[in-house]
């Protein structure tokens, strides 16, 4: 869901996890770097096709998210991250682990397209959620080894 370059390429895209209790695709990053020059014109080829004129009812995305463009949902993207944050902009997970916030990836980077899944067989809300819970046990985990040295 994102900006085309003059070399006719998409510069950046808008991600989403899928919310199966609402039906719902909620924002989770922006991923505009780490792309190779092949993968960003595979990615632009392919998604070329599905741009649609507004974003669907079902999309869940912050006021200040302008995309230049807006997709069908069609792919997923198997993406590796720095870690999960609370976020003010992105709505993944909105009202799971914070009643007025949702989460986000930070320093997103593509690993690969999930062709054997579909749109809705993507990371889930919860599944978001989760995985939030699980990094801050973890963080707490490490500082206590950290401070036993």
């Amino acid at each position: 869901m994102e900006e085309e370059n003059e070399q006719g390429v998409y510069g950046s895209f808008l991600l989403a996890c899928y919310d199966e209790h609402n039906e719902e695709y909620q924002t989770i990053c922006n991923i505009g770097t780490g792309f190779s020059e092949q993968q960003l014109e595979e990615r632009s080829t392919s998604l070329r096709s599905k741009v649609i004129k507004n974003p669907k009812a079902y999309y869940r995305f912050a006021d200040t998210t302008d995309p230049d463009v807006w997709f069908e949902p069609s792919e997923v993207w198997e993406v590796k991250a720095a870690d999960l944050s609370i976020s003010p902009v992105h709505r993944a997970a909105n009202g799971i682990v914070d009643p007025n916030k949702g989460i986000s990836l930070r320093f997103p980077r593509l690993l690969r397209v999930r062709d054997d899944k579909n749109p809705e067989h993507a990371t889930t809300a919860e599944q978001v959620a989760d995985m939030y819970r699980a990094q801050k046990i973890n963080h707490s985990h490490n500082q206590e080894d950290e401070d036993d040295d």
